[in-house]
């Protein structure tokens, strides 16, 4: 597939009861060919689905070229069926709503908005912002918290009123991470300077 958008696909599932996750976040490997996925249970993660009814779940898809001809219905199908290998209390529950989202522009970086606005008290957060220095870039979740945080310290800064909140920088490469990022830095300068080029070390 030659498309103008990157293999990212974005998913959420309301289901008819609610089942509790062993963890609020976990991993999906090793079912599709070439993706992988993390999946998360908003009702434990986030206040807005606390007390509802029924689980709410969302996957994000990395990777995911395999799965972007499928239609919505599919892609959610193939969700379901993988969330009920981790956590089997969803084969006794029913998707009743859902939405996914397949196309993600590359190249949209520049049109972005900062956090800051022209109108002096209006201030945004998400992971569509930029201008944020925090080692959460490449990470969706991760970067929207941060940036919820940051958005709140400006209006804290603003209003002169209430305590800022405190944001943690992610934690060092783990010494075996670090090496092989080194490494990996090291061969991608010697093949350019040979003049090597490979799809292996972009």
């Amino acid at each position: 597939m030659n498309l103008r958008a990157i293999d990212v696909i974005a998913t959420r599932l309301w289901f008819d009861k609610k089942v509790p996750c062993k963890y609020p976040a976990n991993v999906l490997a090793g079912f599709e060919r070439t993706a992988g996925a993390t999946f998360f249970d908003l009702n434990a993660l986030q206040d807005e689905y606390r007390d509802a009814p029924g689980s709410v779940l969302t996957a994000d898809f990395y990777g995911a070229s395999e799965l972007l001809p499928l239609s919505d219905d599919q892609i959610v199908q193939r969700l379901v069926d993988h969330i009920r290998v981790c956590e089997p209390g969803f084969k006794g529950a029913n998707v009743v709503d859902s939405a996914a989202v397949t196309h993600f522009s590359p190249g949209s970086h520049s049109s972005r908005p900062f956090q800051s606005t022209s109108i002096p008290n209006l201030f945004l957060a998400g992971d569509w912002v930029k201008g944020v220095d925090h080692g959460a870039n490449g990470l969706s979740q991760e970067r929207a918290y941060v940036t919820g945080l940051i958005a709140a310290n400006l209006v804290v800064g603003k209003l002169q009123q209430g305590l800022p909140a405190q944001i943690l920088d992610v934690e060092k490469d783990e010494p075996h991470i670090a090496a092989g990022r080194a490494a990996v830095e090291a061969l991608r300068g010697l093949a350019g300077g040979l003049g090597i080029k490979s799809p292996f070390m972009s």
